[in-house]
């Protein structure tokens, strides 16, 4: 019988490198949370996981606003874009398991879109080379509409997640699998909306088709990145916020966070924060008690960066 063996959350940050290094002080930047991502490394090491499942967002370069499912199965082939500095190319998939994951769930009565090429970008590929730098753990992603309205609702994650969960569970064989989710927690970034009237012409025709011109809209985003780094930029973090949404989680506080309004979660913690929907989705299919490795807010990452854990023995 298949079994998930933990669950892994992680932040990712376009301004963070991934680098986790081997020594830190007080005044490195994000010197606690990279502490926590290398200690969460060791953890999904040691759980030696056939594949692992990965519940992260899209950030307009694979998926768009002609057609946006809030959840897409990767069930086949996976290729990275290889934005902000993340593996290029090919990634690893897990044969059998995303197909077997969309099937089970649409028999629980959820309709995820599926791809059979699916490309992802560093809302899921960063979390996953920081903790397998070797890229040899084979992948199935799961895409969450975190990025346009009408977004999931957070208990509808949360439900889609255990519907996942026992998915995973059912499999056949003895399959180990971990889960993981990749996004939050509480970060500004420019809204990206058709709604939005000061929306310049081009950037809203790329939001709703711009397939053909994803490496020319990538190259002008990561050439800002480039300056804003050179030019000490910071951004805003809620991090009483995020320690309470930490909290809820470690608490097993569903109730709480399942009656989350998504308008006064961006208010509060930013329209960024909306990914915390893939934590609510994996924390689901995992089902056991889990724990906050470390946190750190940090403006120069313009993002709350967590690293929780959820093992059998906790």
């Amino acid at each position: 019988m298949s079994e998930i063996v933990g669950f892994a959350a992680l932040s990712h940050s376009p301004f963070w490198d991934g680098s986790l290094p081997a020594e830190t002080t007080p005044d490195t930047l994000g010197a606690r949370f990279t502490t926590a991502a290398a200690r969460l490394r060791e953890l999904v090491a040691d759980l030696a996981p056939d594949a692992v499942v990965i519940f992260g967002p899209d950030h307009f370069r694979n998926f768009f606003l002609d057609v946006m499912p809030s959840f897409c199965v990767g069930v086949g082939e996976i290729v990275s874009c290889g934005d902000y500095g993340t593996h290029k190319g090919a990634v690893p998939h897990a044969e059998g398991i995303g197909r077997h994951i969309a099937e089970s769930t649409q028999a629980a009565g959820f309709d995820p879109a599926f791809s059979v090429r699916m490309g992802v970008d560093h809302g899921i590929v960063q979390p996953y080379q920081v903790l397998w730098p070797g890229l040899d753990v084979p992948v199935v992603p799961v895409m969450v509409n975190c990025s346009a309205d009408p977004r999931p609702s957070f208990r509808r994650c949360f439900d889609f997640g255990l519907a996942v969960g026992d998915a995973v569970r059912s499999l056949p064989g003895d399959q180990r699998v971990l889960v993981l989710a990749s996004g939050g927690l509480s970060h500004w970034v420019k809204a990206l909306s058709v709604e939005d009237e000061t929306l310049d012409a081009n950037t809203r025709d790329y939001l709703v088709d711009g397939r053909d011109r994803v490496d020319a809209y990538n190259a002008s985003r990561e050439e800002s990145l480039a300056q804003r780094i050179a030019d000490g930029h910071e951004g805003p973090v809620n991090a009483e916020w995020d320690r309470w949404f930490l909290d809820r989680l470690t608490a097993g506080d569903h109730t709480s966070l399942l009656a989350m309004d998504s308008r006064q979660v961006e208010e509060t913690a930013g329209n960024g924060a909306h990914e915390v929907r893939t934590w609510l989705a994996a924390w689901a299919a995992w089902g056991g008690p889990v724990e906050v490795l470390g946190y750190e807010a940090v403006p120069r990452w313009v993002t709350g960066m967590g690293a929780v854990a959820g093992t059998a023995q906790l």
